[in-house]
């Protein structure tokens, strides 16, 4: 990202100032074609850039495959644990670990809501049995699972905040 605003800023800078150089070393100021061609030229090339680079990235954390069982493990070890884990990882590997978090941070809401509204359907005599103690017992559960990942997918977060990555599209 830095380096495209650089090459926008270079593109700019090129076409602002109006000049080229001749095959002798002098200057000469470029007409207002020439000068509209040598933006668009820039801003190609820069644009071709940026795209590659995105490319490379996304195939970076795409070939970095983390499972949904491997943020579940985290599960099983300490924050700090996860902590001291997340401290050696580079960018691509905290992407690719806070992507799989989201996603399964959203399944299990989507089991917590699911078994929330069981709970809240349950006739009273339905709620005392067993049918009721077994859900309550599942929906407990995955609301302990839910918080743990929520308190795990914040390391992450904190990583990714330090190589500077905008957080924006890692809300819940």
């Amino acid at each position: 990202m830095n380096k495209l605003v650089i090459c926008m800023l270079a593109a700019v800078l090129a076409a602002g100032a109006g000049c080229k150089r001749n095959e002798n070393g002098s200057t000469e100021v470029m007409s207002s074609d020439e000068m509209v061609e040598a933006t668009q030229q820039t801003t190609e090339k820069a644009t071709a850039k940026t795209e590659a680079m995105t490319k490379q990235a996304t195939e970076a954390v795409e070939n970095f495959a983390v499972t949904a069982e491997d943020v579940m493990n985290d599960l099983n070890q300490s924050v700090e644990h996860v902590q001291q884990k997340v401290a050696a990882f580079d960018k691509t590997e905290m992407l690719a670990y806070a992507d799989k978090y989201k996603d399964v941070i959203a399944d299990v809401k989507n089991q917590v809501a699911q078994l929330t509204d069981q709970v809240q359907n349950l006739s009273i005599t339905e709620a005392m049995g067993e049918k009721g103690k077994l859900l309550k017992a599942e929906l407990s559960k995955y609301t302990g699972q839910l918080t743990g990942l929520k308190d795990r997918y914040g390391v992450y977060l904190e990583g990714l905040k330090a190589f500077g990555v905008d957080l924006s599209a890692y809300t819940l």
